[in-house]
């Protein structure tokens, strides 16, 4: 192999790991339960979800109730996520929202009180 093939290879691998990847980070959602009868689902601006793009994001759950026996219950299509009522503490789930959906979360103990919805689209 002569020298120009080789600095033409070497410029072809250079070029394809130069490309920058496309993939990004899924959007952060922060869910919060308790203490006392709170629960909520805000973007990572701290504003209310009401309603969101269909797709796939990072949900970051807070559960602050303590002996208040709560937890935080996230359901819709595709999505059934859950702590547990004893449990406190931060849980990180990855859930994907389908397109023009309902989703609600409560929580399950208290549901008539504490509870939430958004739609897709």
């Amino acid at each position: 192999m002569n020298r120009r093939s080789r600095l033409a290879i070497l410029a072809a691998t250079s070029v394809v790991l130069a490309v920058p990847s496309t993939a990004r980070a899924a959007p952060k959602l922060f869910a919060k339960v308790g203490p006392g009868f709170d629960i909520s689902l805000r973007t990572a601006t701290g504003a209310k979800v009401t309603k969101l793009k269909a797709g796939t994001y990072t949900i970051v759950v807070t559960d602050r109730s303590g002996d208040d026996a709560h937890n935080f219950h996230l359901r819709g299509p595709g999505v059934n996520k859950a702590t547990s009522v004893p449990f406190v503490g931060r849980r990180v789930w990855t859930v994907t929202f389908r397109r023009n959906a309902t989703y609600r979360f409560v929580c399950d103990p208290h549901e008539l009180v504490m509870h939430g919805s958004f739609r897709t689209r």
